[in-house]
């Protein structure tokens, strides 16, 4: 039995050692040594693990406190590391108890280091020199660029070190400058060396911004050879995130249609891959002679896009060539599966043409369940999709198959409607709302765009004219709160207008007449004007090409650009700064709303209409006749003088009842004698009409 605790020494203390602790005393029967049978290894063993005990209570209870400091707390005579001074795995440390290591010293042996790693290469030489040159090549004040890369070509070809530099993130900025400023002689013998890298170039981080740069500048030849050595590696190339970018560039910019058919032949098995067949346009002609070849061919396609949907590389206008191919070929009891694989990558389809027929088909043979996962999946990108040239086709053929008109409502049009005045700013966006309150209206749609769009009614169940009612239906309201809210916008400019004209052509009575009253509050107000964009008028004078004139203007227009900012090229980002283009400026002009031609168009429209809402209900009220319940003195002063403000009024009384025609005589009468001094052909008619 251990009466009293035995002094516990400790070097790296940084005080004296409590003499009693709570913790430490042994009681009675408590913590007693292991019994031992005698033997010395035995009681050695005992006493060594109590030993151990006890200092690690003592080390647990007397462990100095961190004081907020790096190293703070530590014993005395060692650092934040728990070792003399030396950090692990680190050379240099100083040595000895108590010394600081010097990192300056350390930082600039590790520089040393690397830099001697560099000069064992056989390229560090060419490349401090080619830099040298590149950082004189990439000025924008530079003026004799093309002597500056043969300078640098010449200094890369005598070490001959171009495909060694080429994948290194600062040297191959030196190869994609000289592809830009090289002549073209120089250009093709830089191509001509890069090609057999084409590939490993195309899927480096750095290089292939190389193989886009070949593409741009290269000549026709170069670029035909470029294509051909991606041969063979085709789908690869396509599963890569970084060359799926450059293969969708080739297919849809590059390559001419044997090329195509050769690029798409890889994704129909191994045989294709090592060698071409011409006789081999589509997907069918693979089998067409040994149909016993069908199954495996689909299956060999399947496995390739079912490689490409699991990276979500399907963004890429070659993959939706080959999957609308598979669809039309793919059987009937098969095409669920891939449906249910394509259905969340539905809005990476709908860049190309070929992606969005094929995104339609997905959509139209899919199970209920998997209709409302696409959905689901375009609700986000709805904007997108529909300001988009190709992807505002997918929602008309969505929306014209789906039976649920109240889901269509719901998920479509609600997610649609704080973004309305966006999509009538853009011509794709107007089309979906023209199909929504106008579907398959010849007046607004081509009658091959109808047909086509119509072919997904076969998939459906409900009649098409029940179900668009109900669409028209669910959405009059918030069209027509829409434009009483903002009645400028929707007066914006002609092809909103017309628009306009078309939704008030179908709303019903309440909601039309709210609208209308908004509409006929801005076109009678005085202050009501357009900034429409005009052509520079340009007079027919003999155009001369004074060759010299025109190297003198070029050499002021690089002088003044001197006074910019220095151009740092960026070739990472494939600039596209000397392709600017040169479109004539349009002068703003700023005109009285009611003398804009195109909206003189939409006005008639809408006054057109009023005769057959009479025919519909003869007390109804009209536009015309809201129209002049509104007009007030000082506007029609400013009408009688404007030859188009003329034949809007004559319209107006010609479409109207006779109590509406009767309020406009009087509202004209007292200005009787400016419209018989008027020289306008409105004005004639519309004086011969009132019959004064």
């Amino acid at each position: 039995m251990i009466k009293t605790k035995k002094r516990l020494s400790d070097n790296r203390g940084d005080g004296p050692i409590k003499k009693k602790s709570q913790k430490l005393e042994l009681d009675k029967g408590k913590n007693k040594p292991p019994k031992t049978d005698g033997s010395s290894k035995a009681n050695k063993f005992a006493k060594t693990s109590q030993r151990n005990a006890i200092g690690k209570m003592v080390k647990d209870k007397f462990a100095p406190k961190s004081l907020g400091k790096p190293g703070a707390g530590q014993p005395r005579g060692l650092d934040k590391f728990g070792k003399n001074g030396k950090k692990p795995g680190l050379k240099g440390a100083a040595p000895g108890e108590g010394e600081k290591t010097d990192w300056r010293k350390f930082k600039q042996e590790k520089k040393e280091l690397k830099l001697k790693r560099k000069q064992a290469k056989d390229s560090y030489e060419v490349s401090v020199e080619a830099k040298q040159i590149y950082e004189k090549l990439k000025c924008r004040r530079t003026e004799n660029k093309s002597e500056l890369v043969e300078k640098l070509y010449n200094v890369l070809n005598r070490g001959d070190v171009i495909k060694k530099l080429i994948m290194a993130h600062d040297t191959a900025r030196i190869i994609q400058c000289m592809l830009k400023y090289a002549s073209p002689a120089i250009r093709d013998q830089i191509s001509e060396k890069l090609l057999p890298l084409a590939v490993e170039m195309s899927v480096s981080k750095y290089s292939h911004f190389c193989v886009l740069r070949m593409f741009k500048y290269g000549s026709p030849t170069i670029k035909s050879k470029l294509v051909d050595s991606f041969m063979g590696n085709v789908v690869r190339l396509a599963g890569h995130n970084i060359s799926s970018k450059i293969l969708d560039h080739v297919y849809h910019a590059v390559a001419n249609p044997k090329q195509r058919g050769y690029l798409r032949q890889e994704f129909y098995g191994e045989l294709y891959r090592s060698s071409k067949d011409d006789n081999v346009k589509t997907l069918a002609d693979t089998y067409k002679n040994t149909l016993n070849m069908k199954r495996s061919i689909l299956g060999a396609v399947k496995s390739n896009l079912d490689h490409l949907a699991n990276k979500q590389l399907v963004d890429n206008s070659l993959v939706h060539a080959v999957i609308l191919e598979y669809l039309g070929e793919c059987e009937d009891d098969k095409i669920e599966e891939t449906v249910s694989s394509f259905a969340p990558l539905i809005p990476l389809m709908l860049t190309t043409k070929d992606g969005t027929q094929s995104a339609t088909i997905c959509f139209y043979k899919s199970t209920p369940k998997n209709r409302r996962a696409i959905i689901k999946t375009i609700k986000e990108h709805l904007v997108k999709i529909c300001t988009h040239e190709h992807g505002h086709i997918f929602l008309l053929a969505l929306v014209n198959s789906l039976d649920d008109t109240k889901a269509t409502k719901k998920a479509i049009y609600d997610t649609l409607h704080p973004e309305l005045e966006t999509l009538m700013a853009n011509q794709w966006g107007r089309r979906v709302i023209e199909w929504l309150v106008a579907p398959a209206d010849t007046n607004c749609f081509h009658p091959s765009f109808i047909a086509n769009i119509e072919d997904g009614l076969q998939y459906g169940k409900k009649d098409k004219d029940i179900r668009r009612k109900e669409i028209f239906e669910q959405i009059e309201e918030s069209l027509a709160n829409a434009i009483a809210d903002n009645a400028k916008f929707w007066l914006s400019n002609r092809h909103i207008g017309l628009v306009t004209a078309e939704i008030l052509k179908k709303l019903s009575q309440e909601h039309f007449e709210k609208a209308t009253s908004a509409i006929a509050d801005v076109i009678v107000d005085p202050s009501w004007a357009l900034t429409v964009e005009e052509e520079p008028k340009i007079k027919n004078k003999k155009i001369v090409h004074d060759v010299e004139k025109i190297i003198s203007d070029a050499t002021k227009a690089k002088k003044q650009k001197r006074l910019e900012p220095s151009f740092e090229e960026n070739e990472q980002n494939d600039s596209t700064d000397d392709e600017v283009d040169k479109k004539k400026e349009k002068e703003a002009v700023t005109i009285p709303g009611i003398e804009e031609s195109g909206l003189h168009i939409v006005l008639k429209k809408i006054i057109k209409n009023d005769k057959e809402r009479l025919t519909q209900n003869s007390e109804a009220q009209t536009f015309g006749s809201i129209l002049v319940q509104k007009l007030n003195e000082e506007t029609l002063k400013n009408w009688v003088n404007v030859n188009r403000a003329c034949f809007i009024l004559l319209n107006t009384f010609e479409q109207n009842t006779e109590s509406t025609k009767s309020i406009l005589k009087d509202l004209l009468k007292p200005l009787h004698q400016v419209l018989k001094e008027g020289t306008g052909a409105g004005q004639k008619l519309l004086l011969n009409k009132m019959e004064f």
